[in-house]
């Protein structure tokens, strides 16, 4: 099997790194302690939320179900976006 190489390559690499901060800062708010995050990233998330009216991510209160896929994503994709 070959590895990628040109603007495959930088296309996969400005994927998978463009999703670390989305998935720390923005998905990860559905999983981890609010408290955690400074209000201008919790401030962009309350944006998110009224302007695409997207139910799930609006917090405080998330379904059992959906924070479990977050928890997933947080603990199994993360590591392999940084790999």
């Amino acid at each position: 099997m070959s590895t990628l190489s040109g603007a495959t390559r930088t296309a996969f690499l400005a994927f998978f790194a463009s999703h670390i901060p989305i998935t720390l800062l923005v998905d990860g708010q559905a999983f981890l302690p609010r408290s955690i995050y400074p209000s201008a990233i919790t401030g962009v998330l309350d944006w998110y939320t009224t302007t695409f009216a997207d139910n799930l991510m609006k917090p405080p209160h998330y379904d059992v179900w959906f924070s479990s896929v977050v928890a997933c994503e947080v603990l199994f994709q993360l590591p392999f976006f940084c790999y």
